[in-house]
């Protein structure tokens, strides 16, 4: 419910805003039945959003990078 009139706000403004989408409780995890809930693309996107904002991404940005710059000195 509290979530509903945010979502709406987005309707033929996000393509297919209201699909659902896998979403990590804890974004420093690895996505596990236990780690994962069911919500719809704009609550990932949002949720996503103020993620990186708040830095909660940075140490996942950090490890995709090491491979590739690793990949690079090859």
């Amino acid at each position: 419910q509290k979530w509903r009139p945010f979502c709406l706000r987005f309707e033929g403004v996000v393509e297919d805003f209201n699909y659902g989408t896998l979403l990590r409780l804890d974004s420093r995890r690895e996505y596990t039945e236990e780690n994962t809930i069911f919500a719809t693309r704009i609550q990932f996107f949002a949720i996503e959003i103020a993620r990186n904002r708040e830095g909660w991404n940075d140490e996942v940005f950090s490890s995709a990078k090491e491979p590739a710059a690793e990949e690079g000195k090859s």
